[in-house]
């Protein structure tokens, strides 16, 4: 089978996989599987053994792993009361609130909840807030998307940790890193500067009226306490070796970032959970670990990564760096990732595809593979505030009003087209290549 032929079959079955998905009600990573064994034993002559190979082991753990140490915070409400008291010490300046939610939306997703999490936590306080305070419920709903973004996809999370695991499946462990730090840096600048260019715009036609007073919130219990003390120390141990090891390098700086590995400080992280009764492990494994997302991922990574082996991932690549100019390849990666995003997921779909033809890419522009790859993530959850995606859904679900909810479809459309056109901008401008140049 040609790459031609391959690209073809591949997209029709990632096609099909999203339609009977929707149509059946059932996990398109299933349906991504059942296809990679068809594909892969009928047309490729391969074994149903050698199929299996293809499925992505290394990113299923790394998923679970994560997922697994962060729920145990999510399970007790160590980071909602963390939210909560951010909110209650600004009672007294209400016009900032708006931007204070957006932080504290931040620091939830930053503290393990990620983008996946963290909009579901935070929803019901944003709408309450607004409803309470007075401001619009278009801040609201920014705040939480733009904030769970922001903060959601830093490397140490579970979403960031989701994204360097792709990335694993095509280049090597310390490509990947370089890659999750350089997207962390771009997915929390833009949005941030976004979010505070829309609430200054709004703070400018109406000023906040207090409506009730906002409630203290109850104490940290110990629990909480020895919880949020417990991922502050997990964060400590992945972020400051890899700022050490960046400007002050040197074998100690090299051995420290390469062995405290957001992996294996979440495993010993979920023993001292357990040890200090931080949660019920149980009820953990059962509620907190999102087996949809893993399945659903993996899944059809098994496919995709099936379809590389053909020689897509050259083609397409080849086909990009030979036809359109060198300036203008980031900007149209950002712009194909955020469309693609409206209909389809990110990692299961759109990072596979695109990913694994960067290197081709790298090679025929002389383009960063850290740039590409940080462009390619951007473009995709600049459009996931849209109303139709997973983020953009989970955004909304704490607004028990269904006028405003309805009226909200609208205006995330239209943020998410603008959103998708700053990060174009950003791009033609070669701010990912200046990231690409701090932590390559």
């Amino acid at each position: 089978m040609t790459a031609t032929t391959a690209l073809i079959v591949f997209v029709i079955a990632i096609v099909l996989a999203v339609f009977l998905g929707q149509k059946l009600k059932c996990n398109i990573g299933v349906i991504g599987i059942v296809f990679a064994f068809l594909i892969g034993t009928i047309v490729m002559k391969k074994s149903i053994a050698q199929v299996v190979n293809y499925f992505p082991t290394s990113l299923l753990f790394t998923m679970m792993i994560v997922t697994f140490f962060y729920g145990f915070a999510a399970q007790n409400g160590a980071v909602k009361a963390i939210s909560q008291r951010l909110i209650y010490a600004f009672r007294n300046h209400v016009n900032a609130l708006p931007l204070v939610l957006y932080f504290s939306v931040f620091i939830v997703a930053t503290l393990g909840a990620g983008a996946g999490a963290a909009p579901v936590i935070m929803s019901p306080i944003a709408f309450q807030l607004a409803a309470e305070i007075g401001f619009s419920p278009v801040l609201a709903v920014l705040a939480i998307s733009l904030g769970s973004l922001a903060g959601g996809i830093q490397p140490w999370t579970s979403s960031g940790v989701l994204f360097v695991g792709i990335a694993e499946n095509t280049f090597e462990p310390a490509v990947a890193s370089a890659i999750s730090w350089a997207y962390g840096f771009t997915l929390m600048i833009i949005p941030t500067v976004f979010f505070i260019v829309i609430w200054l715009m709004y703070s400018r036609r109406n000023k906040i009226v207090v409506k009730e007073a906002i409630q203290k919130p109850e104490p940290l219990s110990d629990v909480q306490r020895k919880t949020m003390l417990l991922i502050g120390a997990i964060m400590v141990l992945v972020i400051i070796p890899v700022f050490a090891n960046m400007f002050l390098p040197n074998a100690a700086t090299k051995w420290f970032a390469s062995k405290f590995d957001i992996k294996v400080l979440c495993a010993i992280g979920i023993v001292l959970c357990c040890a200090f009764k931080l949660g019920n492990a149980n009820e953990v494994i059962k509620h907190n670990i999102p087996w949809g997302t893993i399945i659903m991922v993996c899944g059809m990574s098994t496919m995709i990564n099936l379809a590389v082996e053909t020689g897509i991932a050259d083609l397409m690549g080849g086909w990009l760096g030979s036809s359109i100019p060198t300036v203008m390849i980031i900007p149209i990666i950002i712009l194909l990732a955020g469309l693609l995003s409206f209909i389809t997921t990110g990692p299961a779909v759109i990072f596979p595809l695109f990913i694994p033809m960067f290197p081709a890419l790298s090679s025929a522009t002389g383009l960063s593979v850290i740039a590409l790859t940080a462009a390619l993530f951007a473009g995709t959850g600049a459009t996931g505030m849209s109303p139709f995606s997973q983020g953009g859904a989970m955004a909304i679900t704490g607004c028990k009003d269904e006028k405003v909810r309805e009226s909200l479809w609208t205006k995330q459309l239209l943020f998410a087209g603008i959103f998708l056109l700053c990060y174009i901008v950003f791009g033609f401008l070669g701010f990912f290549n200046l990231a690409a140049g701090l932590f390559g």
